[in-house]
């Protein structure tokens, strides 16, 4: 167990991180939404397309594991991810909250797929 744990500690410890700024970044949403008056509907749109997002990723991300592999697929999904993050505070819209969680969706699910592979 000790020998598994050397050689993968780095990646578990990684995945804490990643969850934890994922609980984090709902919440911080929610509360943000709410402060720039947007209405309950708009808020639940936003906060749903995230699973519509994970729902896509659950049927692609394991072709593109297969083609280009598990490093590229966990690294490009990782940067798409900090990179929506960067959005959200730009560009405040309920319609373009929407499809940034729609992208991160996606990319926490290929990310956790490409982790657990």
């Amino acid at each position: 167990m000790l020998l598994v744990m050397q050689g993968s500690w780095a990646l578990l410890l990684g995945m804490l991180f990643l969850q934890l700024g994922n609980g984090l970044q709902g919440t911080l949403l929610g509360v943000r939404g709410e402060l720039e008056n947007f209405s309950t509907f708009e808020m639940s749109l936003v906060m749903s397309a995230y699973f519509v997002g994970f729902l896509g990723a659950s049927r692609l991300v394991p072709e593109l594991i297969r083609r280009v592999g598990h490093v590229r697929v966990f690294a490009a999904l990782a940067s798409f991810i900090s990179a929506v993050l960067i959005l959200y505070p730009l560009l405040v819209n309920p319609w373009v909250w929407t499809g940034g969680r729609v992208i991160i969706g996606f990319c926490f699910c290929g990310v956790y797929i490409a982790a657990e592979s």
